[in-house]
């Protein structure tokens, strides 16, 4: 098997540690463990804590904190992985097989179905499409699937447009995958977050016990440099994809998941926290694109810490983004490399230093490109 160029990984390995501005990050502001310990009053003994391996499934603390994030979920419903891409990697590898097809929401994180597409899989495509204020067309979806169709994979809210399936809608993905006897599989990394007093998003598997969930701990938690993620599923999948998981990492780290079922019972304070931030951040993310007059056409967003703007008038965001890095220090990932969509950028708000310097930054290069 040959694994294809994951350009939005690339485009941040590329630039990430270089630049001064993080305006293109997809997770909320980190935080060290002194502040998590002091924020959830909570700590973890570092010096008596055994450095042996933990359970494959993982720590039970963990699991049980995780499981109390569903209303249906028991805690062996749960398994623990290296971030959220390990669950990726497992679940694809379990579920797929080539010649297999998979419908995949478009645009969306790559990996989710990128892995799919490198093990041979045909990936067909549910455009969320800016003329239509990005909003899920079913009657595609239905032309879109068949008995070959194996899983349906949807990402809630969304990235990279911050829009959201409400439980009907969910309901409506499960009914049209239930027709031709297909899995639906939504990663929730962005859920708990929410804009401008939007609802929360729900989870799927709250809506139907026998769905896949991927989450982890990068995104709404902003604790990305723990590299912890979690399926929620029913057990037989996580059956499936057990003896994978001996191949690839085994286990997580022991103590990256005792400080992530600290924050994980502690979710209401940490969530809190990072709510804080995006709701400062996207008034100004608000104004500064009105103030753009007539540069952008934007679907504002209703979930998670990020946008896709589009251009009015046709700009080479690959190499606009590329002179922001690298003669701007300002990183923001091009729609074109990062999401084969021409014309728009990703903007996250969800850190908490330089986000208005960084965006004045941006206007200055937009207005002398």
């Amino acid at each position: 098997m040959k694994f294809s160029l994951f350009a939005l990984e690339e485009w941040f390995d590329r630039y990430e540690f270089k630049v001064d501005y993080m305006l293109g990050s997809s997770s909320c502001a980190g935080m060290t463990v002194e502040e998590l310990f002091d924020l959830t009053g909570e700590s973890v003994d570092f010096h008596h804590t055994m450095l042996t391996a933990p359970p494959v499934l993982g720590d039970p603390d963990l699991l049980e904190s995780i499981s109390t994030w569903y209303q249906n979920t028991e805690q062996d419903e749960i398994h623990v992985t290296c971030s959220s891409t390990e669950a990726i990697f497992l679940l694809t590898h379990s579920l797929l097989k080539p010649g297999d097809s998979v419908v995949a929401m478009f645009p969306m994180y790559p990996s989710l179905y990128q892995a799919a597409e490198d093990l041979g899989a045909e990936i067909r495509r549910w455009y969320l499409r800016h003329e239509n204020n990005f909003q899920p067309d079913f009657d595609e979806l239905v032309s879109l699937v068949d008995d070959s169709t194996r899983l349906i994979i949807l990402n809630n809210p969304h990235n990279p447009t911050g829009q959201t399936l409400d439980e009907k809608e969910l309901k409506k993905v499960i009914s049209i995958a239930s027709h031709v006897g297909a899995k639906v599989w939504c990663d929730e990394v962005f859920r708990g977050i929410i804009v401008n007093g939007n609802s929360l998003t729900p989870s799927i598997r709250d809506v139907d016990g026998e769905t896949i969930v991927t989450g982890g701990m990068s995104k709404v938690f902003g604790l990305s440099g723990l590299r912890i993620g979690w399926i929620a599923a029913p057990k037989d999948i996580l059956d499936s994809l057990r003896h994978i998981r001996y191949f690839t990492t085994v286990c997580a780290p022991v103590i990256e998941q005792k400080l992530a079922a600290i924050a994980h019972r502690h979710r209401d304070k940490v969530l809190a926290r990072n709510q804080a931030i995006v709701d400062h951040n996207f008034p100004v993310l608000e104004e500064w694109i009105q103030n753009q007059d007539g540069v952008f056409d934007w679907v504002k967003p209703v979930g998670g810490p990020i946008t896709f703007p589009r251009f009015i008038h046709e700009v080479n965001t690959n190499e606009l983004c590329r002179v922001l890095a690298e003669e701007y220090s300002v990183l923001i990932p091009p729609g074109k490399y990062t999401f084969d969509s021409e014309g728009f950028i990703r903007i996250g708000y969800g850190l908490a230093d330089g986000f208005e310097e960084g965006l004045e930054i941006v206007s200055s290069v937009i207005q002398s490109y």
